[in-house]
C-alpha cells in the first residue's frame, strides 16, 4: 500500500514540474520577440471600423469609418478622380439628397488630380446641391487641377483650405492618348480648350479675379 502512495506521489510531483525548454526553442522564441521589437508599427490596409449605434436600436455594430461619415452628410475624397471614382461620389451625393434635400454637407478633399469630364459631372451636381443646401469643401493637403475647382465649388464663405493646403491649377482634360483620324484629334482639342476655357470662368466666378490673373 506504501508503494502505491509512493508512485502516486511520484507522478503528481512530475505533473507540476516545470517544462523543459531546448536550446533551439529558447533562440526561437528571442528571435521572434527581436524581430517584433523591429518592425516598425503599421497602419491598418483595411478601412477602419468603427461602432455605430442605429437610431431606436439598444446596441451598436461596426461599419467602415467612411460609412459612418456618410451617415454624418461629411465624404472625404483622397483619390485621384476617374470615372469610377466620379460615379460613386455622385451616387453617395444623390443618396444624401433623397434622405435630406436641406441638410448641408461637406466635402473634405486631398485630390492629386482628376479627369475632366468625370470632374465637371461632380461639380454640376455640387452647384445643384448649393441651391437647396450649404456646402462645405475643406483643402486638408493639396488640390490638383480639377481638384481645385471643386473644392472651390463649396458655399461662399464655407470654403477653407488648411494652413499647410496648396492649390495647383492646370489645364486638363488630355491625361490619357488620344487616337484617330486628325479631324477627330482636332475636334477633341477644340472641345477640351472649350471645357478649360469654361473651368477658367468658372474659377473667376468664385475667386472674384480676372482669368489672366488666375492663370498667373
Amino acid at each position: 500500500m506504501r508503494f502505491f502512495n509512493f508512485l502516486y506521489l511520484a507522478a503528481a510531483c512530475s505533473a507540476f514540474s516545470p517544462i523543459s525548454v531546448t536550446t533551439k526553442q529558447k533562440a526561437r522564441i528571442q528571435g521572434t520577440a527581436l524581430q517584433a521589437k523591429r518592425d516598425p508599427l503599421r497602419m491598418p490596409t483595411e478601412t477602419p471600423m468603427v461602432p455605430y449605434k442605429p437610431p431606436g436600436s439598444d446596441y451598436a455594430q461596426f461599419i467602415d469609418i467612411n460609412s459612418r461619415m456618410y451617415r454624418d452628410r461629411i465624404m472625404m475624397i483622397n483619390q485621384y478622380i476617374d470615372e469610377n471614382a466620379a460615379n460613386e461620389i455622385i451616387s453617395i451625393m444623390l443618396y444624401l439628397r433623397k434622405e435630406d434635400s436641406a441638410g448641408p454637407v461637406t466635402f473634405y478633399f486631398n485630390v492629386p488630380g482628376a479627369q475632366l469630364r468625370p470632374a465637371l459631372a461632380v461639380y454640376d451636381l455640387i452647384v445643384q446641391f448649393r441651391q437647396s443646401c450649404e456646402i462645405t469643401t475643406v483643402n486638408l493637403g493639396l488640390c490638383t487641377g480639377m481638384g481645385a475647382l471643386l473644392c472651390g465649388a463649396g458655399t461662399k464663405g464655407r470654403r477653407c483650405a488648411m494652413p499647410n493646403s496648396r492649390f495647383l491649377l492646370q489645364r486638363t482634360g488630355m491625361e490619357t492618348p488620344f487616337q484617330g483620324q486628325a479631324t477627330d484629334i482636332a475636334l477633341e482639342v477644340k472641345n477640351m480648350k472649350i471645357m478649360n476655357d469654361n473651368m477658367e470662368k468658372e474659377l473667376s466666378k468664385m475667386t472674384g479675379q480676372t482669368q489672366e490673373k488666375n492663370r498667373r
